[in-house]
């Protein structure tokens, strides 16, 4: 089974004090985020601000992989890419690139957040041509499994990752990679390819940070910005030779699909159709006359109301100036 080096990284985005509370995270649950999985075996390579690099090797020191452990401090993430993160920065103020968006308040709004997910893969890059991994490298997000949501016990994770991977780079997908358009990805949100995971040889990782760079270029060329999902798809439609795709039903599953059997998921409640006896004959009239009762209602402010609402007034907008 051939070894893998773990690259991943963290850095302050002020997520603490985000208004949304769906996406508001502090700096102390992304450490326990990361503690519940550090005690992985792999060699891994970490990078972040200066000021947590001490407070990483604790925790990898603590499961007695000090030595396992290369910390890579960066004073300014923000200085890798300045150009492109000052430009990124000017389409996230930009109403009608939020009008555009099914979601116009989405995390993937947000220039910061855009940039980072971009870098996850300079950090694979810049970590291969160190020479600080070995000949295959997985990319695993800080937050991975998000404190035990899926793999619930985390003494299970002290085993070392292997897995006999192609030559390829392996992304993860909830749907097949032609479910939608990069143009409807991009307007839709449709889940497709998961980043939590991305698996590269070695040699391969340069060639995947140029390809998602190219993506977030062409994306700001166009007025527009996204996270790495959309990065991903957008290489993997252009280059789809360097790449292999396997489908998987959950963010986190693939760790145990591929190497980690062992791993034990947590049970889930199931979905309110599942094991729901079929609705009696008077279930069915009642629903009827709620259904008729609704027609005559005013069109609830659905998200998809208020979006179709926004792309009727751009139509007036454009369609006066023609």
């Amino acid at each position: 089974m051939t070894p893998i080096t773990l690259v991943t990284a963290f850095f302050d985005i002020g997520r603490e004090h985000f208004e949304n509370t769906d996406y508001t995270r502090s700096n102390d649950q992304y450490f326990d985020y990361f503690a519940f999985w550090a005690r992985m075996r792999n060699p891994l390579v970490v990078y972040t601000a200066p000021e947590f690099a001490d407070r990483i090797r604790a925790i990898r020191a603590g499961f007695g992989l000090e030595k396992q452990t290369t910390v890579i401090p960066v004073e300014d993430p923000f200085a890798i890419e300045p150009e492109l993160y000052t430009r990124m920065q000017k389409i996230a103020q930009d109403e009608d690139f939020r009008k555009f968006r099914l979601y116009p308040n989405a995390m993937s709004n947000r220039a910061d957040y855009d940039y980072i997910m971009l870098l996850k893969y300079w950090c694979m890059s810049d970590a291969a041509s160190r020479g600080i991994t070995g000949s295959q490298v997985a990319w695993i997000d800080f937050g991975f499994n998000h404190g035990g949501v899926f793999f619930p016990n985390p003494e299970e994770f002290d085993f070392e990752w292997c897995f006999d991977f192609s030559p390829k780079v392996h992304l993860f997908s909830l749907q097949p990679c032609n479910t939608a358009s990069s143009l409807i990805s991009l307007q839709f949100f449709p889940e497709i390819i998961m980043g939590p995971l991305i698996i590269a040889p070695s040699i391969a990782c340069e060639a995947l940070w140029k390809l998602t760079l190219r993506a977030m270029e062409s994306l700001v060329m166009l007025g527009a910005i996204d996270d790495d999902q959309q990065l991903l798809l957008m290489a993997y439609r252009y280059q789809p030779d360097l790449f292999e795709v396997h489908l998987s039903d959950d963010w986190f599953l693939p760790l145990k699909e591929y190497g980690g059997s062992h791993l034990t998921v947590r049970e889930r409640t199931p979905a309110p159709t599942e094991n729901v006896p079929p609705p009696t004959i008077g279930q069915k009239v009642k629903g009827a006359v709620k259904r008729l009762l609704k027609r005559s209602q005013p069109v609830e402010e659905t998200s998809k109301a208020l979006f179709f609402r926004r792309l009727e007034q751009l139509a007036d907008k454009y369609h006066q100036t023609l």
